[in-house]
This record gives C-alpha cells, structure tokens and sequence, in this order.
C-alpha cells in the first residue's frame, strides 16, 4: 500500500503543495512574529498524522503560527495573540477537508484538481471545525486535568491514552470524507473499520510513526533555517504518500468488509 500511495502521490503532486504551503506560510509568519531562536535539543516526539500534515506537529518550541503543541511542560497554545491562532484554525479546517477529500479522489482512482479541492473544502468545512474545536478543547481539558493530578505521571498517561485513541479511531476523519455521514456515525463506523483492519494498516501506522519519530528527532537536534526548511519539505512529502496509503487501506476495508452505500450515505460531491 505505501509503494502504491507513493506511485500515486508522484502523479498528482498538488497533495503535498497543500500542506507545503500552508507550513510556509506559518513559518514565515512564525519568523515575522518570534525568530529563529533556541539550540538544537533530542527530541522523542511521536505523532500520528491524519489528514493534512504539517510540520509543527514534530516541534518542542515554539515557531509556527499554527498549532497547539503538547509537551512534558503542559500544553500551550502557540502565538502572541488569540487572533492568529482562530485564524489558522479556522484555515486549516478548511485545507483539512479539502486535502482529505483529494487524498480520497485520488485513492479512487481521480485526479487531484484544485475545483476538486475547493468542493470539498467547503462541503466539509463545518464538519472539521467541529472536530478540531472538540479535539482542542478536549486534550485542553484532559491534559489540565492529568497534569494537576498526576503531576509528569498524568501527563504522560494522557500522551500515551490520546496516542491509543488516535490509533483505535485512526480512520475517522476519513470516514467523515469518504461516506459523507455525520461525526457521530462517523466515529462509530470508523471504529468498525478498525476492527475489520488489514494488515497494511498495522504497516502505514507504524511507518507514519517512525516518520514522525525520525523527522522530530532530526529537526530539533539540528536547528537551523536551512535544515529546517529541507526537513519541511521532505517532511510533507513523506507524510502526503503515507497518507495516501493510509485512505487506499480504507477503501480496501470498505470493499471487503461492509456492503456498498447506499442513499445519503454515499459520497456523492458536486
């Protein structure tokens, strides 16, 4: 799967300029706003990617002006005012379901076209605002509460369980793309999905992990503009294949496992 969603990728490369642009655009604003300051440090940062990936998942510091980062510390929300981050919110629920909606389109065999894109932006823009607001406020709270419990204990018990959880739902956000049904039935039948998984699925996680894993280390233990701008591309593009590998595992579940969609629960995109 992951060599097909590389061939894949290769032959439509406007899935990795979506992702590409959108961490060029936080990271110049972010060096507007805070500089390129701080040493190299050993990073272990593991992070599960789904949907649009985005460098600043792999980073301990702050840079971009996207993104809420979790670390040993606590959590903090990146960025000198509210503002900017309402806004990179508000963007990236836009590019997530428009990225989404092409990695499914090109699984199924389409081309990736920017009219596409845009379609499923906006079909789908509600849906991922809601997942992103849910999913903020929740780790937010969750970790909040671990934290001043269970003091460094809690906070890597909460690392550990949402890292579960990411993995048990790995395919929701998918879902919520590819059967165009509501985040409710959405989160149900991925769940389902999960459990009808194929052995590929084990291999792109694993390889979406160790991904995650190298690159963090990578990045944060040589902290240069230069190596980070090489990283970020590379990055991207490597995440991009992984996750197209990651929807072509679904739609070979959804063949084997469940009978074909019918009615409102096929997606049928204008």
């Amino acid at each position: 799967m992951i060599q097909q969603g590389f061939a894949k990728l290769s032959r439509n490369l406007l899935l990795v300029a979506i992702p590409l642009l959108f961490d060029l655009l936080s990271f110049f604003l972010g060096l507007f706003l805070h500089g390129f300051s701080g040493g190299s440090k050993m990073t272990l940062k593991v992070n599960l990617t789904v949907g649009l990936p985005s460098v600043s998942e792999l980073l301990d510091r702050t840079l971009m002006a996207n993104g809420v980062h979790i670390d040993l510390h606590g959590l903090s929300l990146t960025g000198l005012a509210l503002l900017l981050p309402l806004l990179f919110l508000l963007f990236s629920a836009f590019l997530q379901g428009g990225f989404i909606g092409l990695l499914h389109d090109v699984a199924a065999g389409r081309r990736a076209t920017l009219d596409r894109f845009f379609r499923h932006a906006t079909h789908f823009f509600a849906r991922f605002l809601v997942i992103q607001l849910v999913l903020i406020v929740g780790v937010l709270l969750a970790g909040t509460v671990l934290m001043l419990l269970l003091g460094l204990f809690g906070v890597l018990l909460f690392m550990i369980s949402f890292l579960c959880m990411r993995i048990l739902f790995v395919y929701f956000e998918f879902t919520v793309v590819a059967d165009d049904i509501s985040l409710g039935e959405a989160l149900r039948r991925s769940r389902e999905y999960f459990r009808n998984r194929i052995p590929e699925t084990t291999t792109v996680i694993f390889a979406n992990l160790l991904s995650s894993l190298l690159f963090a280390l990578l990045i944060n233990a040589i902290w240069t503009p230069p190596v980070f701008l090489l990283c970020m591309i590379a990055y991207d593009f490597i995440a991009c294949g992984l996750q197209l590998a990651l929807m072509l595992t679904l739609l070979k579940i959804r063949e084997k496992s469940l009978p074909p969609l019918t009615g409102e629960e096929t997606h049928r995109m204008p």
